[in-house]
């Protein structure tokens, strides 16, 4: 018999070949243990292939945006705690059967954008407590014919469809009676089979995306309207074209219907479409319509729709509708009989630059008109706020027009007799005009962002609530007898409005701006003032008003006490003026440094020439840090610790740090958090206490050590704070990077720790070479992450 002699070589190599394969299948499991304490466990965009393992205990499991092709009956197995399920985003084509027998306890379950090629009613047999569902952007072509939903009786949120289902059965939703939101997206969809939502009792909103059914089955699109009509009181239909030549009844909603509102969104309509839907509203109880992101091919011109006695169609939402004929459009004379009962109207971003007075008129009980973001000029006003319209008007937005003057239109806002609130912003008026008319009823004033250079007489006399922030006023000198708040931030106002009439401010905001100075006699004319905000200004802050407003009001000068003329201690940062007690010697400068300047200068003279010789400073330092150390738990808990490393090093090697650590280690696929002291000290802090807050929330330390980093007396502060952890918490906190060759007679006699560490202690050393460079990142990494 003859043998084949295998070669070694290729032994050798199928070897390396299976151990690949089997560590990759393992690792697969393990490349996730980002489990926070509340048991949240984040897997999301990891590149996995298969399930990895995490905690038993784990409440959500965020598989989302991975690999994932295929889900096993042994998957979720042990995770019988779960209750939130995130696997969208993947391209999972399969689902064994009882993969979530033991998920008992699943409220949300997201299986969106994926390849799933077909539904199974045995994936949703154990979910007794599940409330949302998302199954869109799959692959399946129908839902079966079994009853998929018929063991989720507590769900509450439904979301299917993708652009490859093409039929619906009549068994299809058995079982869902009840639902909070049903999405619903299948713009591809062939056909309907009667009674398929007939199951539905009660749906408070459904989304309905089917443009080829709505496009080429007429009828059966109708029928689901009529399906929907009793169990629905919020339809948004999405995504739909209605040609010119579409049925008539296509948008004809039943006259029993439950519909409350009605939405439609990124819609192409027809005068056809709107006066069917229009006309077939008249005897329903339909209260709200919202119109966005549609386009309009029509004029307007729909036969007249008779006066309703009772029509309960109070709000209207017209917005971002691009109108192709909008300069032909009609002027609604048609449907005038059906504006007069609403109450609330937003007609935003339509490019209306006209409203005729018949329509204003009609607009009877409207309470609440919003027009931003029209073509809206001065010169229209006259027709636009006619004699009687809006009678019943309280609030008005007018933001985001063309309006340039308001001496101009403030005479025709005038005769709205209700207007209470007023919103002008983001106009162009320059000037505020030297003679206005107001309505005496109007009490909020928003002119922000209107490039308002100076403020005379043009305001409401009977204003209480005035917006004039974002412009370029200079000065306010005005009197309103009745203001109760002000807002002038970001203007350039150099000194506070104390010439005005302000006898019942309360709130005056004026941060961002110019201000020099801020006195105790610019604020006793405001007698009522209980709150300031004054921050990002340049003023100098003397004691007498920091005296008066600790008395007085509530001021907020935002993180700038080094304005103030007596300096706050950097602890009052960013507090209340009224919480911060003053000496006497804070407010008399002079005579404090008088009486202590020759004691204060001979006694630090003493203290540093002693500290500097016998380095007194850093035994006084070090008892403050051990003290500090025994004082604090031992641990922090898992919240508290903020970055996986803090890096002590010289700045002499800040080049290396930045451009190559920080690089290797922040810039991966799994970064690292670094805390380096030049980007994540806080400013202000001190140093000392910067530095144990620092190496307190950081799993590791790392010392770069070099000629430099032995010179410098803050690497000692860190390593011999870092030295008091290894001891008192009996922990490997330290790993030290050897930048260059450090011969130890070099190291001065105060750094006998790090002595003592190099010799107790393995360390990396930097190498030149850029092959070696890799094993030491791979080291490095393996160090930090341990």
């Amino acid at each position: 018999m003859r043998t084949m002699r295998v070669p070694s070589q290729c032994v050798l190599l199928v070897c390396i070949c299976v151990g690949t394969i089997f560590s990759e299948g393992d690792s697969a499991h393990k490349t996730c243990q980002n489990c926070d304490p509340n048991n949240l466990c984040h897997c999301s965009s990891m590149k996995l292939k298969t399930i990895p393992h995490v905690s038993k205990k784990a409440l959500v499991f965020d598989l989302s945006y991975n690999n994932i092709s295929q889900i096993k009956d042994t998957d979720f197995i042990i995770y019988t705690e779960l209750q939130r399920i995130l696997l969208q985003s993947n391209q999972i084509q399969s689902i064994a059967d009882h993969a979530f027998q033991r998920n008992t306890e699943v409220e949300y379950l997201d299986l969106s954008d994926n390849l799933l090629i077909k539904v199974a009613v045995n994936w949703f047999k154990y979910f007794y407590k599940l409330h949302y569902l998302n199954l869109s952007g799959n692959r399946y072509t129908t839902l079966g014919s079994e009853r998929l939903f018929s063991n989720l009786s507590v769900l509450r949120r439904l979301e299917l469809g993708n652009p490859f289902l093409l039929h619906l059965q009549e068994e299809n939703f058995v079982g869902i009676t009840h639902l909070d939101e049903f999405i619903f997206k299948a713009n591809n969809l062939d056909s309907y089979q009667q009674g398929t939502f007939s199951s539905f009792r009660n749906i408070s909103h459904v989304v309905l995306s089917l443009r080829n059914l709505f496009l080429n089955r007429a009828d059966q699109a109708h029928q689901i309207l009529i399906e929907l009509s009793g169990c629905t009181n919020h339809l948004e239909l999405r995504d739909l074209t209605f040609p010119e030549k579409s049925d008539s009844q296509l948008l004809s909603v039943p006259s029993n219907s439950s519909f409350r509102k009605f939405t439609f969104k990124n819609t192409f309509l027809t005068d056809k479409a709107v006066f069917t839907f229009i006309n077939s509203t008249k005897n329903t109880k339909l209260g709200e319509l919202v119109v966005k992101d549609c386009v309009f091919s029509g004029t307007g011109n729909w036969p007249k729709v008779d006066k309703i006695k009772s029509h309960s169609l109070h709000s209207l939402t017209l917005n971002n509708i691009f109108i192709k004929k909008i300069y032909v459009f009609h002027d609604l004379a048609s449907i005038i009989s059906l504006l007069e009962p609403i109450k609330t109207a937003t007609l935003t971003k339509l490019n209306i630059f006209l409203m005729p007075c018949h329509v204003s008129r009609s607009l009877k009980n409207v309470e609440y008109l919003d027009l931003t973001h029209n073509l809206l000029s001065d010169r229209i006003m006259r027709e636009m706020v006619c004699e009687k319209a809006w009678p019943s008007l309280r609030y008005l937005v007018l933001r985001k027009n063309i309006f340039k003057s308001l001496s101009v239109i403030t005479p025709w806002l005038s005769t709205l007799s209700t207007l209470t609130h007023l919103d002008l912003s983001q106009n162009s008026f320059g000037e505020s005009g030297s003679s206005c008319k107001w309505s005496q009823n109007l009490q909020f004033l928003n002119l922000s962002n209107c490039n308002i250079k100076n403020v005379s007489e043009c305001l409401p006399p009977n204003v209480e609530v005035l917006d004039l922030s974002n412009n370029a006023i200079r000065s306010f000198t005005v009197s309103l007898p009745s203001l109760k708040i002000l807002n002038v931030s970001n203007n350039k106002l150099i000194r506070l409005p104390a010439d005005s009439y302000l006898p019942m401010m309360e709130i005056l905001k004026i941060s961002n701006n110019e201000l020099i100075s801020l006195t105790a006699e610019e604020i006793i004319p405001f007698k009522k003032l209980e709150f300031l905000e004054a921050g990002n200004n340049n003023y100098i802050c003397s004691c007498e008003f920091l005296r008066y407003m600790n008395h007085y009001i509530t001021v907020q000068l935002l993180d700038q006490p080094e304005n103030y003329m007596c300096d706050s201690p950097l602890t009052h940062r960013g507090e209340l003026v009224q919480n911060t007690k003053r000496s006497f010697f804070d407010c008399h400068m002079i005579w404090s440094i008088a009486i202590i300047c020759v004691s204060v200068s001979l006694a630090g003279t003493i203290a540093v020439i002693a500290c500097h010789k016998y380095h007194g400073i850093w035994y006084l330092q070090m008892t403050w840090a051990w003290l500090q150390a025994k004082r604090k738990p031992k641990k922090l808990s898992c919240n508290d610790i903020c970055y996986d490393a803090f890096v002590s090093y010289s700045d002499m090697d800040s080049d290396w740090v930045e451009t190559s650590l920080v690089q290797e280690l922040e810039s991966v696929q799994s970064p690292l958090t670094l805390c380096l002291h030049k980007r994540d000290f806080i400013p202000g802090k001190w140093i000392i206490d910067n530095i144990i807050e620092s190496i307190e929330k950081s799993r590791k330390t790392i010392f770069v050590l070099s000629r430099h980093f032995v010179q410098s007396e803050w690497c000692k502060y860190e390593l011999d704070y870092t030295h008091f952890r290894l001891f008192d918490e009996n922990n490997d906190a330290a790993i030290l990077v050897l930048l260059e060759t450090i011969p130890k007679e070099t190291i001065p006699q105060r750094f006998c720790k790090l002595r003592k560490l190099m010799n107790t202690r393995t360390y990396l050393e930097w190498p030149q070479d850029e092959k070696e460079q890799q094993i030491f990142w791979f080291s490095l990494k393996e160090a930090l992450t341990n």
